[in-house]
């Protein structure tokens, strides 16, 4: 497995994937496949993409196969933590969000997922962040169960737009430093 910074030009390999894996996370029997595509067509487009990738507060990491297949990503975005964080970590520049972590569904169990959410916090510690948050879709009890090994803590909670409807995603953080 490798894992290397993202970037513009990656940006084709990134939409396949991102549209790939939010299908096989989120679209049926979680959601219907309409919903699911109406959130790909709205969030997942080159021109976005493109524009996140650009920003100098979001990183990327593209995750391939020893092959050099794509097999997921990650993104991780510095902004404001969420008011429910506890207080220490919210300050600004304490801790980063890890906005994005997907695998291909056929990776799923086999160690890459850990091996890549072990980079992005490795990568966010020597950035010098003292914790990290995520948002995961309360439904999604495979993932909450990944974070809660990982050493993950439930801090609150917040809507998110999945096309036309509106779901809530637990709120998720990890100190980083002892």
């Amino acid at each position: 497995m490798i894992i290397r910074n993202a970037t513009i030009s990656d940006v084709e390999q990134l939409m396949q994937l991102a549209a790939i894996t939010m299908r096989q996370a989120f679209g049926p029997p979680h959601n219907p496949a309409e919903l699911v595509e109406e959130y790909i067509q709205s969030s997942i487009t080159k021109p976005i993409l493109e524009a996140e990738l650009a920003d100098p507060k979001s990183t990327f990491f593209l995750v391939s196969s020893s092959e050099g297949t794509p097999i997921g990503y990650a993104k991780l975005r510095r902004h404001a933590a969420p008011r429910q964080m506890p207080g220490p970590y919210r300050r600004a520049g304490d801790a980063i969000e890890i906005q994005r972590i997907y695998l291909l569904q056929n990776q799923v169990g086999q160690g890459q997922g850990r091996a890549l959410m072990e980079h992005c916090l490795n990568w966010a510690r020597q950035q010098g962040y003292k914790a990290v948050w995520l948002g995961v879709w309360e439904r999604n009890e495979r993932a909450l169960a990944f974070y809660k090994k990982m050493g993950f803590e439930r801090f609150g909670f917040h809507y998110f737009q999945f096309g036309s409807e509106r779901q809530r995603d637990f709120w998720l953080q990890k100190q980083l430093i002892p």
